[in-house]
């Protein structure tokens, strides 16, 4: 069967007209109903060493869901580097939890060759499950009560990660100058 000569101009002009046209804002979305307690959880590291929620009570959690084969993933990826070394003073941390079926085979080589800073987990299913997951790049951020504050789907930039966790960091003490 053979096509006709229109149709392949046509597939591209449809393709091209849907990409001009997509939304140049956000590329992604906040979920209402925060301020419920996050679930506690348990995952391996890269490594296989078990790592747990409490290790990081107290703190600002970004926890972000991801995969090797999620292109808004990967876009998303350095966004969280460069938070992560930024905001790494403040008691902020970011937790890559990945989704791979593959697990560290699949996911070191690409954590080495992104250079990525923070720290790297493997969800599995049923973490995936407790946290509700059904789409990547899914971010929580907890706060340093334990608290889900806010809740995202889609890839997000440092400056937008910034604007989030800002009514979390505690405000800087005013300095009190020493008695002569």
């Amino acid at each position: 069967m053979k096509f006709p000569r229109w149709i392949p101009p046509f597939v591209l002009a449809a393709i091209l007209g849907w990409w001009v046209s997509r939304p140049s804002g956000p590329t992604f979305v906040r979920l209402p109903g925060s301020g419920y307690p996050a679930p506690a959880w348990k995952m391996p590291d890269l490594e296989g060493r078990e790592r747990t929620s409490a290790e990081f009570a107290g703190r600002t959690v970004v926890l972000n869901f991801w995969a090797t084969w999620c292109p808004p993933c990967l876009r998303e990826l350095p966004e969280l580097n460069a938070f992560s070394l930024a905001q790494a003073t403040n008691g902020v941390v970011v937790i890559g939890a990945a989704v791979d079926e593959g697990g560290a085979k699949a996911v070191a080589p690409l954590v080495r060759r992104e250079g990525l800073a923070y720290p790297i987990f493997l969800a599995d299913t049923n973490v995936q499950m407790t946290f509700g997951i059904s789409t990547l790049p899914t971010t929580l951020i907890i706060a340093p009560d334990g608290r889900v504050a806010a809740r995202y789907l889609g890839s997000l930039t440092h400056v937008e990660l910034g604007r989030a966790i800002a009514p979390l960091l505690k405000p800087a003490s005013p300095s009190v100058p020493s008695p002569p």
